[in-house]
């Protein structure tokens, strides 16, 4: 009767060999692959100057510097990996603090360029798909 006890039970080996294949296992995404998140480029456009237009059309383009201190809120669209670059289509959302200026609001499509060096995403560039502004518009 002891030898069809021990030979029904799990051999301690086969136990932990198991375990520690799951755990290689629950990756899904190699690390190095990683995406650019919302976060990562409401970060990186920061200082960063864009061209942009009045919504109406009327009017000469300006010059739209990303702030530290502005609201900015970011959605990826689309996202295209090739290698170590990275291009991204996002909708972004920004708006100036108006201390003592009138609020001007700016948002639309922008084209992202980003390219791996040392294992980090860097913004190499910016252009402007649809990023357009209007004043005395807060929404």
């Amino acid at each position: 009767m002891l030898i069809a006890v021990v030979a029904c039970s799990p051999s301690p080996e086969t136990q932990p060999n198991n375990a520690s294949s799951v755990d290689k296992l629950q990756p899904v995404q190699l690390p190095e692959k990683g995406d650019v998140s919302p976060e990562k480029i409401e970060s990186d456009i920061i200082g960063r100057v864009v061209r942009v237009s009045d919504v109406s059309g009327a009017g000469d383009p300006t010059e739209w510097t990303f702030e530290k201190k502005e609201f900015r809120h970011v959605e990826v669209l689309d996202r295209n990996v090739n290698g170590n670059t990275q291009t991204l289509v996002v909708f972004v959302t920004t708006r100036s603090n108006p201390e003592d200026e009138e609020q001007v609001q700016v948002s639309g499509k922008l084209q992202l360029s980003y390219e791996r060096k040392a294992g980090q995403w860097i913004l190499t560039g910016i252009q402007n798909l649809s990023f357009r502004y209007s004043v005395g518009v807060a929404t």
